[in-house]
């Protein structure tokens, strides 16, 4: 019974530790407009540029992260994290350049809620909480952004913000399964630089305005911090509470991002967005404090 408890013990610690890195990690990305709107560079060159950063900063970790073998799977799972994130990059800031902020954002993020849903089929994790917690962040953030008073049009712009929720929820589950092969920092260098390749056609597409020190060094340190450095975080805390779980914090980077835009930014706010936080908020505590992941596995061997 003591050994029992005792493991019990170190998973829920392992699973805090997972929970406090993922919020941190998805908060730090609230913080992107701190470094990409002083640029004034659009999206199209932006990304591709943040990518091949993130890619080369992580380099040196990936290179003296133990060996790995790299096998037919491990080919298939790089490449579709590569996919899946560029995918969900370049529709996300399409999405923005369609509709408004608040509409592109709030159809983005049903991707926790699509996680929540595809965890116990994809992951064989059952955790009762997510999906409520999940439908709670998406009202709570509804409240916040109110897409109805944003005068965004629901057609296109709407499509392309659901289809990066999608892309999204593709990129957990895959790179999951890839970091648990060769590493998180792996992970992020080969997948970033992949993806600056991938993305490389839209620099030749867009018109290049002048880059300056200032802007290049804005966004060097975004792609250090929080790109590499969160994305290295995150990936590693994922592996640490799951999919669904996870997906429910991820809400902490829009919670992050209005605060940014209200302090900063000087955005107006609301009593209406102060009740949405707070949903947010209320939905990251339930999953947290949910009890120890549960798995299909976990209860069919219980059942035998």
């Amino acid at each position: 019974m003591t050994g029992t408890t005792t493991a019990g013990d170190a998973s829920d610690r392992r699973q805090l530790w997972g929970a406090v890195m993922v919020t941190a990690a998805a908060s730090s990305w609230g913080l992107w407009s701190l470094f990409l709107r002083p640029t004034g560079l659009p999206g199209a060159i932006s990304a591709p540029l943040v990518f091949l950063l993130m890619g080369l900063f992580a380099l040196p970790a990936a290179l003296r992260a133990p060996a790995a073998p790299f096998t037919r799977r491990t080919r298939w799972l790089l490449l579709g994290n590569t996919i899946f994130d560029s995918l969900n990059v370049l529709t996300f800031f399409s999405a923005m350049d369609h509709t408004s902020v608040a509409i592109a954002v709030l159809t983005h993020y049903a991707a926790p809620v699509l996680v929540a849903l595809a965890a116990p089929w994809i992951d064989r994790e059952r955790n009762p909480a997510a999906v409520a917690a999940a439908a709670l962040a998406l009202a709570g953030l509804a409240l916040i952004l109110e897409p109805w008073r944003g005068g965004g049009s629901l057609g296109w712009g709407a499509v392309l913000g659901l289809t990066s929720a999608f892309c999204y929820t593709g990129n957990v589950f895959v790179i999951r399964r890839l970091a648990a092969e060769i590493g998180p920092a792996r992970a992020i260098s080969y997948h970033s630089l992949l993806a600056a390749v991938f993305l490389a056609p839209l620099v030749l597409l867009t018109p290049v305005p002048e880059i300056g020190a200032r802007s290049l060094g804005l966004i060097a340190i975004a792609a250090l911090t929080i790109g590499a450095g969160s994305g290295v975080v995150y990936v590693a805390g994922l592996a640490r509470i799951g999919s669904a779980r996870s997906g429910v914090l991820t809400f902490a980077e829009p919670l992050v991002a209005v605060i940014v835009g209200i302090t900063v930014w000087g955005e107006p706010a609301s009593a209406t967005m102060l009740a949405g936080g707070a949903l947010v908020i209320t939905a990251g505590l339930w999953v947290v404090r949910g009890g120890r992941l549960a798995t299909l596995r976990d209860t069919d061997r219980l059942r035998t």
